[in-house]
């Protein structure tokens, strides 16, 4: 049997020839299963898509590709048929209207001989190629998307670094600044929820640790102590108090209770031999009793004496004779009862508990007293009266455990500086936004996986990725020089009634190009001996041939009738919507920009796919600059978004790539260096002269700087809330100081000496104490403010 992947799937290609010749559609033919072996696609503008419709051609069984209206046909084309000839296959191809573009393709890769009508146009051999490591591509590929899931995928637990560091951004703008936790980055719901509990009262911090001086491994060793010791310690309360009202005498300490279960015992014992009665019976008179000598039956005395004696036997549960040894057991029982209580011996049902308690007890206290100061180590030393306020103290000692075990669980390292960041009576919703901020920060600020910037990276894997789709073409033109490769049998116009009948000896796959316009009874006819059938087309549902109307109408074209059976491949990249393009647009304009979006058919018309038409053309004096961000690309695969996107952007023009890491790190830098890059680039066409008009009144307010009311506005309002208290450099936005330090501006010219501007802005945010940290932070403010005059032509020294 052949081992041709054409040859796997005759009965799919016979279903495909009994749709085309009008016969009614069977069941859906299952989707292409992968190829034996995926070919490299040669030309630099082919995404995944195009990729998964070539490898499903390579599959062997039917194909349909939606070609779309976006120009992915002519791309698809030449991978396709470069690609099936590289794996040796006759294909024919019925041309229509991808096919010019495709020659073109081919013919700028040095391909164009695959489309020659003879055999004889071989391939050129052209410079030899530079060698290259071959694992070093798929490492890159690896690295990059790597990197992409650790910035925009998210586990559902611990959010991406995008999301966290779009919502650090959004708490920070809310007056929200959290410390930098590193081991917050791991946090996940859970131990959100825990922190907060910490933070709200669980935490050490809020007070006196009762647990200061033991270690950490000594706590979790009697932690299950601390959690029983308190329950322990109320009962033992409790039981001293029914003792009491037993008879026993009031208990000093609890070492006054260890006696009474083995006393309870004897009184439970003597209680199974006598009836309670017997452990109030006089014992001195029984035994006198007992000592009495018998005398006549007839006299008195003796009746008296056996009387006596009878009522000694009731004594006995079993009604037996009452002695001397009776009074003695009676007796122990009635001395060791007097020795601790009062009153008549008594039994406490509850004895076998109490006895377990005090077990218990003994066994606890030595442990809890190991990580408890002022403790004692033998339980027996506690005073009964402080078995309560004791039993707290140990509640409060198991909090403190169990709050150690959270700040483990959560990794306690930072979470000092996290419960001083918690402002005096928040509430647990405004702790709950510092604690997420708090992942957040860590989460954003964790480094690059690799440490290696994703620029760096893509620039090497595109050219490790030409180098790849060059060294495919090579063995293209050395096969087809040979006898491993055919060139492409090219039939005439799709449609065309002179259109020549392939020749079924010599054809393994047909590809029609523009099927939407063919008649599917032309398509079965050229199809009846090939083993495959590619299909390209879906711009329309039928349309007009080139020269005449379609016969049969538009329900006969063999798209149309193939599309029934088999499910097309759709060659559209996944839309992606960008959470910075606000952001982005906004501070493009402040900058002196105008910024657009792309349309849909501006996007396509550069050669992109559907989804591109997002997105931003920066403009600035006529000079234009494509910019997409980063984060709407973050659907797409590596190749798609590395090599395939910057090349079809770069042939409509200058392009960039604003990286996330790049925004998050410096937004106002990565601003300026966009804006520096579109202003170095030559304009588009000559700027529009324009009428000459007279400039408007100098104002002292400088340039670059905002509106002088806006300015007045944010400091009185950061003064007003003040009332009165000292500012602090952590809770000032950026924002306050760059209005002050352009009041400053105003107040004494752009030419003023920074120690001046320095202390002016201090003064009007009532900074009072001036350390190095406001120093720093107002320097920067007033370095910025010169970059934006200069940036709006004052002169500044």
């Amino acid at each position: 049997m052949s081992n041709d992947p054409a040859d796997q799937h005759p009965d799919q290609h016979q279903s495909l020839l009994a749709a085309l010749r009008g016969a009614p559609a069977g069941a859906a033919l299952p989707a292409p299963g992968p190829a034996p072996a995926t070919v490299t696609l040669v030309t630099r503008t082919a995404t995944s898509r195009h990729q998964a419709a070539v490898d499903a051609a390579l599959a062997g069984g039917p194909v349909l590709v939606d070609t779309g209206a976006g120009g992915e046909g002519p791309v698809l084309l030449a991978g396709l048929l470069a690609a099936l000839a590289a794996t040796g296959r006759r294909v024919a191809l019925l041309p229509g209207g991808c096919t010019a573009g495709a020659r073109d393709e081919l013919t700028g890769l040095g391909l164009g001989h695959l489309l020659a009508d003879t055999p004889e146009d071989v391939a050129r051999r052209g410079a030899d190629l530079p060698p290259a490591d071959p694992n070093r591509w798929l490492t890159l590929l690896r690295d990059l998307d790597t990197r992409n899931r650790a910035w925009f995928s998210s586990d559902g637990q611990v959010p991406s670094r995008f999301d966290a560091l779009t919502g650090l951004a959004t708490a920070r703008a809310g007056h929200v600044h959290p410390p930098l936790v590193p081991a917050a980055a791991a946090w996940t719901a859970a131990d959100r929820d825990r922190v907060v509990d910490l933070l709200l009262g669980g935490a050490p911090a809020g007070g006196e640790d009762p647990l200061a001086g033991a270690g950490d491994e000594e706590v979790a060793a009697a932690a299950g102590d601390l959690e029983t010791l308190p329950g322990l310690l109320e009962r033992t309360a409790g039981f001293a108090d029914r003792l009491v009202g037993l008879g026993w005498r009031a208990p000093a300490t609890v070492g006054d209770l260890v006696p009474a279960p083995a006393l309870l015992a004897r009184v439970e014992e003597a209680q199974r031999t006598y009836v309670p009665a017997a452990l109030v019976t006089d014992l001195d008179q029984a035994r006198a009793v007992l000592a009495r000598q018998p005398r006549s039956l007839l006299s008195a005395e003796e009746r008296e004496r056996r009387r006596e004696l009878k009522r000694l036997s009731a004594l006995r549960r079993d009604g037996g004779s009452f002695g001397a040894a009776d009074v003695e057991a009676l007796e122990a029982v009635q001395r060791a009862w007097a020795q601790h209580a009062g009153g008549a011996p008594a039994v406490l049902p509850e004895r076998a508990e109490l006895a377990g308690l005090l077990e218990s007890l003994h066994g606890a206290v030595p442990r809890v007293a190991a990580v408890l100061a002022g403790l004692p180590a033998d339980a027996s030393a506690l005073a009964v009266a402080d078995l309560g306020p004791v039993a707290e103290r140990v509640r409060r000692a198991a909090r403190a455990a169990h709050a150690r075990r959270e700040r483990a669980a959560v990794s306690a390292e930072g979470l000092e500086d996290l419960v001083a960041a918690v402002p005096a009576g928040a509430g647990r919703e405004e702790v709950v936004r510092l604690v997420e901020a708090t992942t957040w920060r860590a989460v954003g600020q964790a480094p690059d996986p690799g440490g290696v910037p994703v620029d760096v990276l893509a620039e090497e894997f595109g050219r490790l990725d030409d180098l790849r789709r060059a060294r495919a073409v090579r063995e293209l033109q050395l096969a087809l020089s040979g006898a491993r490769a055919h060139p492409v049998v090219v039939g005439g116009t799709a449609g065309a009634a002179d259109a020549p009948v392939v020749d079924v000896l010599v054809v393994d796959v047909l590809v029609v190009d523009d099927a939407h316009r063919l008649p599917a009874s032309r398509v079965a006819e050229l199809a009846a001996g090939v083993r495959q059938v590619v299909l390209l087309g879906g711009a329309g549902d039928g349309g007009a041939l080139e020269g005449g109307a379609l016969e049969g109408g538009a329900a006969d074209s063999a798209w149309l009738r193939a599309r029934g059976l088999v499910t097309p491949v759709d060659l559209t990249l996944p839309r992606g919507r960008s959470a910075l393009r606000e952001a982005v647009v906004e501070a493009l304009r402040a900058g002196g920009a105008d910024v657009s979006a792309a349309g849909e058919a501006a996007g396509r018309a550069a050669g992109g796919a559907g989804s591109e038409g997002a997105e931003l053309v920066v403009s600035v004096g006529g000079a234009r600059l494509q910019l997409d961000l980063e984060d709407a690309l973050a659907p797409w695969r590596v190749q798609d978004r590395e090599v395939a996107l910057p090349a079809r952007r770069r042939a409509a023009g200058p392009h960039r790539v604003l990286r996330a890491a790049e925004w998050f790190t410096d937004h106002r830098g990565a601003t300026r260096r966009v804006l520096e890059e579109v202003r170095a680039l030559e304009p588009v066409a000559p700027p529009v002269p324009v009428a000459v008009v007279a400039p408007p009144p100098v104002d002292s307010f400088p340039r670059g700087l905002g509106s002088a009311e806006d300015a007045h506005r944010t400091v009185a309002e950061f003064v007003t809330a003040l009332a009165g208290g000292n500012p602090n450099i952590d809770q000032t936005p950026p924002a306050t100081v760059d209005a002050a330090v352009a009041l400053a501006y105003a107040d004494l010219g752009v030419q003023a000496p920074d120690a001046e501007v320095l202390d002016a802005a201090m003064t009007l945010l009532t900074y009072r104490r001036r350390g190095a940290k406001v120093l720093r932070a107002f320097k920067e403010s007033v370095q910025r403010s010169k970059k934006k005059m200069r940036g709006a032509g004052v002169k500044v020294p």
